[in-house]
């Protein structure tokens, strides 16, 4: 049986840029040229872009002739391309105004598709025209081959029976009914398993690099291969930089510099191979003592040598056993804790976390002047 090897890839968003970096927008740009690189590697049959490849239908033309040079280098890979709602096919956009290179397909329309015999393939397609799509794409005619692999690249969100989108709404009944072989999914930019409705593998490929907070972890594409109701994918990693956020217990400190020094343990321990690139949100957790309040500003600025970039949030608390024995001091403190711990006894679910900070910030400014941007 014919199976083709495929990249499967999506949402670059080129011409973006990145929270916390400086140079974010070439970082992006860059993470392309690897997926180039892979094609090449792995002498991949087709690279599926489903959409979103830049972040508006008329990106800057430094961005389009440097994307345009990389699709040259591999004349060998089809790259199929389905315009999405933020680089929709619309009037004046680069998809119906550019020429690009002679195995380069972009569907401008509603469901188009191309035959490659040599490939034993038939590839479908549809773009956004607007930056809205009420419509589902995914129903539209289409007539599939009985005896080449069907594959479509579609740009969309996969929503439940009778709920309403405006990025083209795509059903559990509609992937079955399609009959595709393998259906490349884009819009959504974490990443899905590979999976199957009737006898349909579809997956989402996730964007191919994070560009901020709401995109944590690893990025890449899918590569394997397609065949007639086959499909064996993997994921391949490329992300440049990644997005993290950690809990870190620091009950065991009393300085914040002790507490930079456990995080920076905690992020080595845990992302140990590229921590110096990578950015964070780290959360402080932990019972700590009612002397002790932690600066972000001290624990930041400690590590701002060591990694690119680090945003500190404090939610520790007061040691209660620690607090009691402060209430029964014979001094303003001692007042402001037993009154603050009356406060927290009966306090409601939503008021406990008000209450606490509140102790915090009043024990530390009993200590020393509590910066604004600590509380």
């Amino acid at each position: 049986m014919n199976k083709v090897k495929i990249i499967h890839s999506g949402d670059f968003h080129i011409g973006s840029s990145r929270s916390g970096i400086s140079n974010g927008r070439a970082e992006i740009r860059n993470t392309f040229f690897k997926v180039i690189d892979l094609c090449k590697k792995e002498a991949a049959d087709f690279l599926l872009i489903s959409g979103d490849l830049f972040d508006t239908p008329f990106p800057e033309r430094e961005d389009v002739s440097e994307i345009i040079d990389a699709m040259k280098s591999i004349p060998e890979t089809v790259i199929a391309i389905s315009p999405g709602n933020h680089d929709c096919a619309c009037p004046g956009s680069v998809w119906l105004k550019e020429s690009f290179p002679e195995n380069v397909y972009v569907f401008t329309s509603f469901t188009e598709s191309y035959d490659f015999p040599e490939k034993n393939t038939r590839l479908f397609g549809a773009a956004f025209t607007d930056p809205f799509e009420k419509l589902s794409l995914l129903s539209f005619p289409k007539e599939l081959s009985d005896t080449m692999t069907n594959i479509c690249v579609l740009h969309g969100d996969f929503v439940s029976a009778q709920t309403e989108s405006v990025y083209n709404p795509i059903t559990s009944d509609a992937i079955s009914a399609s009959g595709f072989d393998y259906l490349a999914l884009g819009h959504i930019h974490k990443r899905s398993d590979i999976k199957k409705i009737g006898k349909t593998y579809f997956a989402y490929c996730g964007c191919p690099d994070g560009r901020g907070f709401d995109e944590v972890g690893g990025h890449g594409v899918y590569a394997g291969t397609v065949g007639k109701e086959d499909c064996r994918l993997e994921f391949i990693e490329l992300s440049s930089r990644k997005y993290l956020t950690f809990d870190v217990d620091i009950s065991d400190c009393e300085t914040s510099l002790g507490a930079a020094g456990k995080i920076l343990n905690h992020i080595k321990e845990n992302d140990s191979e590229n921590f110096r690139k990578n950015l964070y949100r780290i959360t402080l957790t932990g019972a700590v003592p009612p002397e002790f309040s932690p600066s972000a500003t001290v624990i930041e600025e400690k590590l701002s040598g060591e990694v690119e970039h680090i945003k500190v949030t404090d939610k520790t608390y007061a040691d209660p056993q620690n607090l009691k024995q402060l209430a029964t001091d014979c001094s303003l403190r001692g007042i402001f804790v037993k009154k603050m711990l009356e406060k927290l006894e009966n306090a409601s679910e939503n008021e406990l976390q008000k209450y606490q900070k509140a102790l915090k910030i009043g024990l530390t400014a009993f200590e020393r002047e509590v910066p604004s941007d600590d509380n």
